[in-house]
């Protein structure tokens, strides 16, 4: 039985080859700081594997790349129950992890990145116990019209990852307590609580458990990519490099943004999720901006801070930065147009 307390157990093994494509690893500690940290280091020295990855955090809140914590949580009521925040690299909204949930990480290729293959591992696996599961929106599976699993998605320069929840037994009475979810997100969902809106899959399932599930998602991912996973060895310095990037994602510049004073600040919900645009605004341009989002493309956002900075404050001038983003983020033109129609005609009162 694994120890509560924060630690891993690692062995020394060779260096891998690629013989043998698909590795299976999980993680052994509940701190999520090193959880995150080990994800983007098998990201970042994929070499062309595949890797399940299953992990699990203790009584923490995880928000995406370009959340706002205090838009999305209740940090007082978190911090005074104990609880951790914690911010990771992909995009996407806010979620509560307990040891009723099983974190799962798929990572592979970036050209063999294949959401529709990578849904399929987890619905099989689900499947196996009679759940009814399905693919829901842009980024949930649902039973029974309820969400059990929210997922988000990270591309990066050595590989790709999809990551998500798995709810078997997770307290609900505590997403509804630490989790922030706007009325309009709500409305969206077609509920009026956060617990209306998810569901456990023990509901579903009442004699799964979590070793169960563990188990099944490793089958399915072997029939899925028709090969057999071989257990990923730790190295001891492997585990110093995951340590060390652990320091980060629990420093307080990555979990909380800097204050930025916002001269004009916009709201609006698209059907790819919320945004919050602060301006700072001087001499008539965008001097600087801060993008807070739910949005599941963080490249996205990236690029459209860099298109908005230093921008005039003018209609044509907006639309002008919208023709020049990458065609591989249509969010780009379609915020823009909402904000150069948002300062069209008040031109001169941004001085």
């Amino acid at each position: 039985m694994r120890s509560r307390r924060p630690g891993i157990r690692f062995c020394a093994g060779k260096r891998e080859t690629n013989s043998k494509m698909l590795y299976f690893t999980e993680g052994q500690t509940f701190d999520p700081y090193f959880n995150l940290a080990m994800e983007k280091w098998l990201c970042d020295h994929l070499d062309g594997r595949r890797i399940l990855y299953l992990w699990q955090n203790e009584h923490t809140v995880v928000i995406g790349k370009n959340q706002n914590p205090l838009k999305e949580c209740r940090l007082a009521a978190l911090k005074q129950d104990g609880g951790l925040l914690a911010r990771r690299c992909s995009g996407g909204g806010a979620v509560y992890h307990d040891l009723g949930n099983l974190n799962f990480t798929m990572l592979v290729p970036n050209d063999q990145f294949d959401l529709h293959r990578q849904c399929s591992v987890l619905l099989q696996a689900v499947r196996q116990f009679g759940v009814d599961a399905q693919f829901s929106g842009r980024n949930d599976l649902t039973a029974q019209g309820r969400k059990f699993s929210g997922n988000a998605f990270y591309h990066g320069p050595h590989g790709s990852f999809h990551h998500g929840t798995l709810l078997v037994d997770t307290d609900s009475e505590k997403v509804a307590r630490y989790l922030k979810v706007s009325a309009a997100k709500l409305k969206g969902n077609g509920v009026d609580s956060v617990r209306q809106r998810v569901i456990n899959l023990k509901e579903c399932a009442p004699k799964m458990t979590i070793s169960q599930l563990k188990t099944a998602l490793r089958e399915a991912m072997e029939q899925v990519y028709g090969e057999p996973g071989t257990m990923w060895e730790w190295t001891p310095a492997q585990i110093a490099e995951i340590k060390a990037l652990a320091q980060f994602y629990r420093s307080d510049a990555w979990l909380f943004p800097e204050k930025f004073q916002a001269d004009l600040c916009l709201e609006k919900r698209f059907g790819w999720g919320e945004i919050q645009a602060q301006l700072q605004l001087q001499s008539q341009r965008i001097c600087a901006c801060r993008l807070y989002t739910d949005a599941m493309d963080a490249a996205a956002i990236t690029e459209l801070e860099a298109l908005l900075h230093d921008c005039p404050l003018t209609s044509q001038a907006l639309q002008k930065r919208a023709l020049s983003a990458s065609p591989h983020h249509p969010l780009i033109p379609e915020c823009i147009a909402w904000i150069s129609q948002e300062i069209e005609g008040q031109e001169a009162k941004w001085d």
